[in-house]
C-alpha cells in the first residue's frame, strides 16, 4: 500500500516555506478553503524538545502572509511558525475562485466566520505536535486580523500563552463617537444588504509604500493583495464595527499582549511624502487608547517612522519592531489552561 500523498506542498515564499490547503466544507462556498503556511529553517523538523512554542499569524484585510522575515524572527525567538491566509484571501484565491461571478473577496459578517478556519489551523499545528505540553501557543494578528485575533482569544479563554497584535483595528477612525454613530446604520444595512459589494475601494497609498512594484522593497501579489482593496460589503464592515463596539466595553484578557503600532498616522486621500513613514490606514491614536481595554497585561511598543504594518517598515525600524517582538516572545511563561466559558461551539474541519 503506498503512503498517502504529502498535503504539504511547496509555497511561494521559497525554501522552508510549504503551504496546506485545508476544507471547510461548503458553507462558504466559493470561499471553502483556507491555507496554512509553515516555516522550517532549511525544510528541517524541529528537534524535541528544542522549541518554546508556535506562533500563528492572521493576515489584515486584502491581504495575504508574504513575510518572509516575520517567520524567521520568530523561529530565531524559538517557536515554530505558522500563519494562515483565511478564507476569501490570500492563497485561496485560485483562478477558478477568482472567475466566479458571487463570493466577494474579504466579505464576512461577523469576525467568529473565521473560527473553523482557526479552528483548522490548530488542528494542522497538532498534528506536527504543536506547542506541546510545555509549549506556549501565540496568535498574531495584523490590522483587521489583530480585530480577529482579540475576539477569538476573548471568546476561547484558556487556549493562548500570547496575543501578539501588529497596528489592530481595535479603535474607529477619529474618535468612539465616529464608530457610535455608524454602528446602528450599518448594522440595519447589513440586515438588508450582507453581502452587497460596494464598488468603492479605499486607496490609502500603502501599496506605492511597500510594494516592489511600486516604491517599496516587498514583493506582493496584487492579485492577493490589491493596489487598492477588496470591494467594501456591509456585512464586513458591520463585523468589524460590532467587534470594536466589543472591545470598547473591555475584553478583560487575562494574558500578555503586546500591541505594535507606528508613532504617527497620516491619512488622507492625496499622497504625501510623510506616508513613507507612518501608519496611512488606521488611526494609532485610537489604537493606543483601546489598548488597554484588551486586558490585564498588555505592553504597547510605538515605533517613529513606522507604516502601517511596522513589520514591513525600513529595515532599521523594523529590526528595533523585531528585536521587541523576539524578547516579548522568549519571555512568556506557559499559562495554566482554564476552561473556556460557553458559547458558541467552533467546528474543526481540518482533513486527516
Amino acid at each position: 500500500m503506498s503512503a498517502p500523498p504529502d498535503p504539504w506542498v511547496p509555497d511561494v515564499l521559497g525554501t522552508g516555506f510549504r503551504a496546506r490547503t485545508v476544507d471547510l466544507g461548503p458553507h462558504s462556498a466559493p470561499h471553502s478553503t483556507a491555507t496554512v503556511v509553515r516555516y522550517r529553517p532549511g525544510d528541517v523538523p524541529p528537534a524535541p524538545g528544542s522549541l518554546r512554542g508556535a506562533v500563528l499569524y492572521l493576515h489584515g484585510w486584502s491581504d495575504y502572509f508574504f513575510n518572509a522575515e516575520l517567520a524567521r524572527t520568530c523561529a530565531a525567538a524559538g517557536y515554530a511558525f505558522y500563519a494562515l491566509d483565511l478564507h476569501g484571501y490570500g492563497r485561496n484565491l485560485t483562478d477558478e475562485v477568482l472567475a466566479v461571478a458571487d463570493g466577494c473577496p474579504g466579505h464576512a459578517t461577523d469576525l467568529a466566520d473565521y473560527d473553523d478556519d482557526i479552528a483548522a489551523a490548530l488542528d494542522v499545528l497538532a498534528e506536527d505536535g504543536l506547542p506541546g505540553p510545555e509549549g506556549r501557543l501565540v496568535l498574531m494578528g495584523h490590522s483587521t486580523g489583530g480585530l480577529t485575533a482579540a475576539m477569538w482569544a476573548s471568546r476561547h479563554p484558556g487556549r493562548l500563552d500570547g496575543l501578539a497584535l501588529n497596528a489592530p483595528w481595535i479603535g474607529s477612525h477619529g474618535s468612539d463617537a465616529v464608530g457610535a454613530a455608524l454602528r446602528p446604520v450599518v448594522a440595519r444595512l447589513a440586515e438588508q444588504l450582507p453581502d452587497h459589494a460596494v464598488r468603492a475601494r479605499l486607496r490609502s497609498h500603502y501599496y506605492r509604500v511597500i510594494s516592489e512594484h511600486a516604491e517599496g522593497e516587498w514583493p506582493i501579489d496584487s492579485r492577493w493583495r490589491p493596489e487598492t482593496s477588496f470591494d467594501i460589503t456591509p456585512g464586513w464592515l458591520n463585523a468589524v464595527l460590532q467587534a470594536q463596539g466589543e472591545v470598547a466595553k473591555g475584553l478583560n484578557l487575562h494574558l500578555p499582549v503586546l500591541v505594535q503600532t507606528s508613532a504617527r498616522s497620516c491619512i488622507r486621500p492625496w499622497w504625501s511624502e510623510r506616508m513613507r513613514s507612518a501608519d496611512t490606514v488606521l488611526d494609532v491614536r485610537q489604537i493606543r487608547r483601546h489598548a488597554s481595554d484588551l486586558g490585564t497585561d498588555v505592553t504597547l511598543r510605538s515605533y517613529e517612522g513606522a507604516v502601517h504594518d511596522v513589520h514591513l517598515s525600513r529595515e532599521a525600524v523594523r529590526r528595533a519592531a523585531q528585536r521587541d517582538l523576539a524578547a516579548w516572545l522568549r519571555g512568556l511563561r506557559r499559562r495554566r489552561p482554564q476552561p473556556e466559558a460557553p458559547g458558541p461551539a467552533t467546528r474543526s474541519t481540518a482533513p486527516p
